[in-house]
């Protein structure tokens, strides 16, 4: 019997289930295909890595020397090390990034066509040779030595790869890598400087390697780099984990949503069916039978929805996402993955939507089946505190009714002032994540940096060569050095970029309210950005310990800059000399463009306009993301809201019938109906204004990278177009809602309980 009522029940009320469905579809849909992603990004970089048996850690160096690397070797934790040397090679067309490699199978490359590296010749980055049109067999000139073409190459410490940290974008056609055979790099008569590759244990210490490397190569030792910090990993595992976090926040939100959603349609649900509950109850019908019937339907249509939801995502959505992330990252092949949390949580979903479920049943039946069978109640309700006011005559009646019928009904008020709200919310998050992006980029490009050009030289400028190259031009310019500094906080130790500014005004650094100036900086006084303080819990005016090289130095926090990138800490020339280091800047800041091509250190250049247009292009695929989520967040914004105000009509569909029989017109009742959505929409909306504010401040803060802190802003363009959504939303509940009203029989709908 109750096998047949539950599919009459399905059928009836396919509207009103459906909506539940497609919020756990939705939901599922999103968080896998997007987690997917992640966890397939994650899995290639492992793999590609692990085939590449990449060193634990890079050490660079000025000059070999047999004795250290054999002390090096002999370390307790250092389980082998091999050499290769890295240069440079540079014309009008192309650059390339030049490794030599010897027999170890310490970070040898993944070959992808060719001959393996055992014999004299060249081996191009696959990007640079497919974007260049080479073929195999063809040479390539390496300073005036013609290199074969032996094969093509992907290396991970390349996964993600540009020239320098000023060219956001991977640029395949002029930039690339090679690898060389020792002979061939040494005839070649590129500039070289050695790089040990050190495999360890794995409980080796950072801090304590770096002490006994820098104890043994003294002035030979410049950085260590650990292979989590190699430029094209980080950038790759950033990217991997934004897209995870994106998952999990918007679609942890999905869920409540749902859920809430999920309590409403079974609220209504129950009271259409408080008859027949009370009805099958008289008639001896257990309790628990009855749960059971009722647990079905969020048993069902949440696993049927989530479950699809759960096989479609990695099928259909992370596909498309990959062909538009994935493009950005070199890879041998993108790894297949299977991962059963999808499943767990189509399990978790199901569950909290059964229990969900039952939240409305349970205080009905275990009331006496004769009190269930009252469709109305006896409650006799006062007059609420808003009549005792002064302002309540003045009101209209339409009004009053509306006021009386809220606040007589907390609960039910509640419930559609929190669907317009989780509507809202999602929207405000969407869109702010947009606008925030946006705002950070112009925030770097045209606050923080006020420059035109960027130029960089090929090797650090000494104090003379940078008079001679001032002589090229006459106008405004800042001259820049980053350098990896470690941050040491407390056990902890991190690697971070110092920025060393020149006299100028073409980089500007602020509070929130006020300008900063490095050039005021005392001795030992520091400006570190807002997101590393943050992170680290400085706070200004404190004192923190950097080391540079073999020196660790007490430093002074001036002030926190309040900007997007770079992120770390700034120093003036001045300062940077008063700690004994030398001022050897490698980027040049100029006001105009195309001053000092003509320089013999000349490297290379770049317009901010370009970076500016690059950068956007670099998170089209967290915009393509982001575009979903609002398809999504307008999906479920609607599905909220009709669910909430079917569960408020279910509940006044008597007091509509009774307002007819009293001689109100239709126009007249629709119009209160109106007016009650119209107010718990309002409301709704104001309420969503400071929460989603807050969610979108969560929300940025979780999708930023060590070396991008998105900035959070919401325009009001966007607060705007958010707000008419909302209300056409509103409007298109009512439209509907005001059909059911026309459908209402006024007389059966005034009929007593039998």
């Amino acid at each position: 019997m109750l096998f047949r009522k539950t599919i009459r029940d399905f059928r009836q009320n396919v509207l009103s289930f459906f909506a539940v469905f497609l919020m756990s579809f939705i939901c599922l849909f999103v968080f896998t295909g997007i987690y997917y992603l992640s966890q397939q990004m994650e899995q290639t970089g492992k793999t590609f890595i692990a085939n590449s048996q990449l060193a634990d850690y890079l050490l660079t160096i000025h000059h070999l020397d047999k004795k250290k690397e054999t002390k090096t070797a002999a370390l307790p934790n250092v389980k082998e090390i091999a050499v290769r040397n890295v240069g440079r090679f540079k014309n009008d067309e192309i650059s390339l990034t030049l490794l030599s490699f010897d027999q170890s199978e310490i970070s040898q490359p993944q070959v992808i066509q060719g001959d393996k590296l055992q014999q004299t010749g060249i081996w191009l980055d696959e990007d640079f040779f497919r974007e260049n049109n080479y073929q195999l067999e063809d040479e390539i000139i390496i300073n005036h030595t013609p290199c074969k073409i032996l094969g093509t190459i992907r290396q991970p410490e390349f996964i993600y790869f540009t020239e320098n940290a000023d060219q956001p974008l991977p640029d395949h056609k002029k930039n690339g890598y090679a690898y060389l055979s020792e002979e061939t790099f040494t005839d070649s008569g590129i500039y070289a400087t050695p790089q040990l590759l050190i495999n360890t244990k794995k409980s080796t210490n950072q801090a304590w390697l770096e002490k006994q490397l820098s104890t043994i190569w003294e002035s030979d030792f410049q950085q260590l780099t650990p292979q989590k910090d190699i430029a094209g990993i980080a950038v790759f595992t950033d990217r991997s984990d934004q897209i995870k976090r994106l998952a999990i926040l918007f679609s942890g939100l999905f869920l409540i949503l749902t859920l809430i959603t999920m309590e409403a349609t079974m609220r209504r649900f129950v009271k259409q069916q408080q008859l027949q509950i009370g009805s099958l109850l008289a008639q001896g019908l257990s309790k628990s039978a009855l749960l059971f019937h009722y647990s079905l339907f969020g048993l069902l249509v949440s696993f049927a929805g989530s479950f699809i939801g759960c096989l479609l995502g990695p099928r259909i959505l992370s596909p498309i996402l990959l062909s538009v992330i994935g493009k950005q990252f070199s890879v041998p092949s993108w790894e297949s993955i299977v991962s059963p949390l999808g499943y767990w949580v189509v399990g978790a979903v199901t569950l909290c939507s059964v229990l969900t479920t039952l939240i409305p049943v349970i205080p009905i039946i275990n009331e006496l089946p004769a009190t269930i069978m009252q469709k109305q109640s006896n409650k006799r309700f006062r007059r609420v505190w808003l009549e005792h006011s002064i302002i309540w005559k003045y009101l209209p009646f339409s009004l009053q009714w509306t006021l009386r019928d809220i606040q007589r009904n907390i609960r039910r008020g509640i419930l559609g002032i929190f669907g317009a709200m989780g509507c809202m919310i999602l929207l405000l998050a969407a869109f702010g994540i947009n606008d925030s992006i946006d705002y950070s980029l112009q925030h770097v490009f045209y606050q923080t940096y006020q420059y035109n050009e960027k130029v960089s030289f090929t090797q650090p400028m000494t104090e003379k060569k940078q008079a001679e190259t001032e002589k090229l031009f006459s106008h405004n310019s800042q001259w820049l050095e980053q350098q990896s500094v470690t941050l040491l906080n407390g056990s902890e130790e991190q690697l971070v970029t110092a920025t060393i500014a020149s006299p100028g005004n073409l980089l500007n650094l602020k509070t929130k309210s006020e300008s900063l100036s490095l050039q005021s900086l005392e001795e030992n006084e520091v400006i570190v950005s807002s997101a590393l303080a943050s992170k680290n819990h400085i706070q200004k005016n404190d004192s923190i310990y950097v080391r540079i090289g073999q020196t660790i130095l007490p430093l002074q926090v001036k002030d926190l800059a309040y900007l997007s990138a770079p992120q770390g800490l700034f120093l003036s020339k001045k300062g940077w000399e008063e700690l004994d280091q030398n001022f050897l800047p490698q980027s040049l800041l100029l006001e105009r463009l195309d001053q000092i091509k003509d320089s013999a250190v000349f490297s290379n250049s770049v317009s901010k306009k370009q970076q500016y247009q690059d950068s956007h292009q670099l998170i089209e695929g967290v915009r393509f993301i982001i575009s979903l989520l609002i398809l999504a967040a307008l999906a479920l914004g609607i599905t909220i809201m009709m669910n909430c105000h079917l569960l408020i009509f279910s509940e006044r569909f008597i007091e509509f019938a009774t307002l007819k029989v009293l001689g109100f017109t239709k126009s007249e009742v629709l119009r209160l109906s109106l007016l009650e959505t119209m107010l718990l929409t309002s409301i709704g909306w104001l309420f969503s204004i400071p929460s989603g504010w807050l969610f979108l401040q969560a929300y940025v803060s979780m999708v930023s990278t060590e070396n991008q802190q998105y900035l959070p802003q919401l325009s009001a363009q966007s607060l705007l177009l958010a707000s008419l959504i909302l209300f056409s939303c509103m409007l298109v509940v009512q439209i509907f809602l005001n059909r059911k009203i026309n459908q209402i029989d006024f007389a059966t709908a005034l009929k007593p309980a039998e």
